[in-house]
């Protein structure tokens, strides 16, 4: 499918500060734009210090403006599960859903934790699932932390991810193109830990997608 046989693509990544979600964002953006579509980005929600809540979204030939409107998301990406349900408002029946099952406890509830006070629980990964599934059956979850970590960098999360949302083929790209010109701007030392992480991204997101045909 090319782009000129659909309207556009509209894609929110959510996560914490510090799990690389305003960077997969630009990357994305950068990269769409090099290739002459029309890409407006914008940060939606919260500030990305470490541990608060972040959201971003691209919007590839969809006009100027960087606001999703509610229920149009094509795909969120969820860096951490609470995260992920935080952008229900934009999920419709047709959005795909790409959830790390990887949490990170928010500073309030570790140290409610710490202190005996209140109850310091974080909601089970099948409550989440399920908020998501009552709205969209297009619901993807695995562990991009542990692939990360697998790779031997885990700040490369946001890579992962990436990488699975090209292995899916939602978007109308090969993966081999978007990794090629991307890994020009990666640092030397760094380039094949995000290389393999690209690339374990790109397999994990071909499985995902074909369970999800043949299920």
């Amino acid at each position: 499918m090319t782009t000129s046989e659909k309207p556009g693509w509209r894609i929110i990544f959510a996560g914490t500060g510090g799990q690389g979600v305003v960077t997969a964002a630009r990357i994305l953006t950068e990269f769409f734009s090099k290739r002459g579509n029309q890409v407006v980005s914008g940060q939606l929600h919260g500030m990305a210090q470490r541990g608060g809540s972040v959201q971003a979204s691209v919007m590839i030939d969809c006009g100027i403006s960087p606001v999703i409107p509610a229920g149009a998301a094509d795909c969120v990406v969820g860096f951490e599960p609470v995260e992920t349900v935080r952008a229900l408002p934009f999920m419709s029946k047709n959005t795909t859903v790409f959830m790390n099952t990887t949490p990170v406890v928010p500073y309030v509830l570790s140290q409610q934790a710490a202190r005996g006070k209140g109850n310091g629980q974080y909601p089970s990964q099948e409550s989440l699932e399920q908020y998501i599934l009552a709205v969209t059956p297009k619901l993807l979850t695995f562990d991009a932390t542990e692939l990360a970590r697998g790779t031997g960098m885990v700040k490369t999360l946001n890579v992962v991810m990436v990488g699975c949302l090209f292995g899916s083929g939602i978007l109308p790209v090969l993966p081999e193109e978007f990794l090629e010109t991307v890994m020009k701007t990666v640092p030397s030392k760094l380039a094949d830990s995000n290389e393999r992480a690209f690339q374990c991204g790109v397999e994990h997101g071909r499985k995902l997608c074909k369970e999800e045909r043949t299920s």
